[in-house]
């Protein structure tokens, strides 16, 4: 109750405060805001995690979805290696490459290249 008083008293200016009551309400006046600004982050991480794990789900579900399919990609019969003749070829088998990564969700290797005119 004393400490009640202190603060309605300095809130007022009636009375002085000395310097080291002034240091014990900064400190606990500090702390609150670290406490408060913890369990805000708190709670958003929480949010953020548990919206991670419905994505997370549902990506295991589609892989398990892409396995059942069973769809599997052949290789190239051909074993001549094709010469890249410019920017654009290496452009189209980049982009190619990389649809592909995303497409199955996995790493991929070129292993041969076929010219389609």
């Amino acid at each position: 109750m004393e400490s009640l008083l202190i603060i309605l008293a300095n809130v007022d200016k009636s009375t002085a405060m000395d310097p080291g009551t002034g240091a014990i309400f900064s400190l606990v006046a500090i702390l609150l805001v670290f406490a408060i600004l913890g369990i805000i982050i708190g709670i958003t991480t929480l949010v953020f995690k548990l919206t991670g794990l419905f994505e997370m789900k549902k990506q295991i579900e589609a892989k398990a979805n892409a396995l059942n399919n069973n769809t599997t990609v052949s290789e190239a019969k051909s074993n001549e290696p094709v010469e890249i003749k410019d920017d654009d070829m290496m452009a189209a088998v980049l982009v190619a490459t990389i649809d592909y990564r995303k497409e199955i969700n996995k790493d991929v290797r070129v292993v041969s290249v076929k010219e389609v005119k």
